[in-house]
């Protein structure tokens, strides 16, 4: 799973008040993530959390393959 990507970082610039705020957003990468009993998922990181989307910090993703590119959502 070390291999699996996890996505970028984009610096974001946003108006708060009259302030304006630069900021550091993750942009997720998409993964099919394989776990125990046969469980087949879309997961992406969490790096809030340390751990993947439908996966525990104890019990991570098995296997993972990339994403299709043709089904992009996340563009």
């Amino acid at each position: 799973m070390d291999a699996a990507p996890r996505g970028t970082t984009r610096m974001v610039t946003r108006i708060i008040g009259k302030t304006e705020v630069e900021r550091q957003d993750h942009v997720s990468a998409l993964i099919i993530a394989a776990g125990n009993d046969q469980v087949v998922t879309v997961s992406k990181w969490l790096p809030e959390q340390g751990r993947w989307n439908m996966f525990s910090k104890d019990t991570p993703p098995l296997a993972w393959q990339p994403w299709p590119a043709h089904f992009d959502v996340t563009t």
